[in-house]
């Protein structure tokens, strides 16, 4: 007699995993073009903070210069203020009032620059029997080398002139500070770039204070 014995597989054990999310790639460092460049550098330069009117170097004219402040004030790398003249707007609100762009904080950082301090507010008048207080704007004013550093960070270069006009510099006060910038221990490259242009850019770092120079020389504005 024989007996059928039933045979069972053994299934292997499965455990369920949860998988962890893969860590998220940081974010991406945002690109500027060679107008918004020029556009936030010169409003770092200036005690206004305005982008407008835009330097003489800029070439983006029309639709072509709106749409790198749009792109800007999407990013939030500037933000509307109202204006008294046309030349520093860039468009009218719905009552009229002409609208300009500032740089913001964001803007100083994407363009490698440490954000001001806001500057004090100066008193409506001095004291009776006393002279004019000092000059509150420079609390918040960024120096001119450090936009030129900025500047020159720049993978395409710049030239003399713009930096000049950027700058609100003569040529020859631009090259006197490319001069300091390498008596500082700046490596600087000088090519040419796609349209013949002699241009000038950072290629090393100084010291570990050159990051941070602020050559009195350079926040006079000569």
């Amino acid at each position: 007699m024989t007996t059928s014995r039933s045979k069972t597989t053994s299934r292997p054990k499965t455990t369920s995993r949860v998988q962890s999310p893969a860590p998220s790639a940081p974010a991406a460092p945002i690109r500027l073009s060679d107008a918004a460049l020029l556009l936030l550098g010169q409003a770092a330069a200036r005690e206004d903070r305005l982008l407008l009117p835009p330097p003489p170097a800029l070439r983006a004219r029309g639709s072509a210069r709106q749409k790198v402040l749009q792109a800007l004030l999407k990013g939030g790398l500037v933000v509307e203020v109202p204006v008294a003249t046309e030349a520093q707007s860039w468009r009218s609100g719905d009552d009229g009032q002409r609208i300009g762009l500032v740089i913001a904080a964001e803007g100083f950082r994407a363009f490698g620059l440490p954000v001001p301090a806001p500057a004090a507010p100066a008193p409506t008048a001095p004291a009776v029997g006393q002279g004019a207080p000092p000059a509150a704007e420079t609390a918040g004013r960024t120096t001119k080398q450090a936009v030129l550093i900025a500047l020159l960070s720049d993978e395409a270069g710049v030239s003399v002139p713009a930096l000049a006009e950027t700058l609100a510099w003569q040529n020859h006060t631009v090259r006197a500070a490319l001069t300091g910038l390498r008596q500082k221990g700046h490596q600087l490259a000088r090519t040419k770039d796609a349209a013949g242009t002699t241009v000038y850019r950072i290629t090393g770092p100084a010291g570990p204070d050159a990051a941070g120079a602020t050559g009195a020389a350079a926040t006079t504005g000569a």
